[in-house]
């Protein structure tokens, strides 16, 4: 029993205390885990000869949608109602239960550290257009969301601000940075704590509008669904663009010469600002897409204006 024992003993130590000589020949992988596997990046070449085309990063699969990309609610993710128009209610997923649909505190609460981080800069804390950029590089600064103008505005449009960006890239599109939910904060903390007014009593009803014909009544209410009021005062203000009043008829500088403001002036302008941009305002307005109505109809509602 003793002589088995240490044959053991012999036989166990020759196994596992013995390490080996060194060689240069690889180690041999009887199965080839991802730990042998070259990694793919994305500005490398694809070296495994799986792709064709020898490129790492891949465009999503045709007809295929990300997990979490899909959702189709308009309200929340482009701030608009059921009729396509900028929403003066906040979405109903942000809210509390269906039997108490309020929107919670704790939105405008967390709305105010965003907006200090992202918004203050430009917008300054107190929301008046008067942050250290706006003071130091912006050509055209902020308006103050204390304005009556935009203490009207819809919460939509606020929401579309920081989603697609305003005034021709003056101020960019912040949907990138800002998750969707936090942007919807962001309006909240500015009706609660910088305008002081109540969440969804501003905006005021939608303009009844009648689709069937042009009018300066029409064209009252498109100044405002088409936010040509973010831009364009009604009582000689200078905003971003120049005021609506007493505009028709007068004789404008303009980039490309002086011009008369009448219906082709001002279809152009809509059409193409950038055709003939009026002498001390930036070129700062995006084409709009309006329909002949809608444009016939703001034509009649500048005629009015003297």
């Amino acid at each position: 029993m003793r002589r088995l024992a240490l044959g053991v003993a012999l036989l166990s130590s020759g196994l596992f205390g013995c390490r080996g000589g060194e060689s240069e020949k690889p180690p041999v992988h009887l199965i080839h885990n991802m730990d042998t596997m070259e990694k793919g990046k994305s500005y490398r070449r694809d070296t495994s000869g799986l792709f064709a085309d020898g490129r790492v990063m891949r465009a999503p699969v045709e007809g295929t949608v990300a997990i979490g990309q899909l959702d189709d609610d308009d309200h929340l993710n482009k701030g608009i109602d059921d009729k396509g128009q900028p929403s003066t209610e906040f979405p109903a997923a942000l809210k509390g239960s269906e039997k108490q649909p309020q929107i919670p505190e704790s939105l405008a609460d967390r709305g105010k550290i965003r907006f200090q981080i992202y918004c203050s800069p430009c917008h300054g804390v107190t929301g008046e257009g008067k942050g250290l950029v706006a003071q130091k590089g912006l050509e055209v600064p902020p308006p103050s969301f204390k304005d009556d103008r935009l203490k009207e505005m819809p919460a939509g449009k606020i929401f579309q601000a920081m989603t697609l960006g305003v005034n021709n890239g003056n101020m960019a599109s912040y949907a990138s940075q800002i998750p969707v939910n936090d942007r919807w904060a962001i309006v909240a903390h500015i009706r609660r704590d910088i305008q002081q007014v109540d969440y969804e009593t501003k905006g005021g009803p939608a303009p009844v509008i009648d689709t069937s014909k042009a009018s300066a009544v029409n064209g009252r209410g498109f100044y405002k669904l088409k936010g040509c009021n973010a831009c364009h005062s009604l009582d000689g203000t200078r905003i971003v663009g120049p005021s609506f009043k007493g505009l028709w008829g007068k004789t404008e500088s303009t980039s490309a010469g002086d011009v008369v403001v009448d219906a082709a002036y001002v279809t152009e302008s809509i059409k193409q600002p950038m055709a003939k941009v009026v002498t001390g305002f930036p070129p700062a307005m995006p084409p709009q897409n309006l329909s002949d109505l809608e444009i016939e109809s703001i034509v009649l509602f500048l005629q009015e204006l003297k």
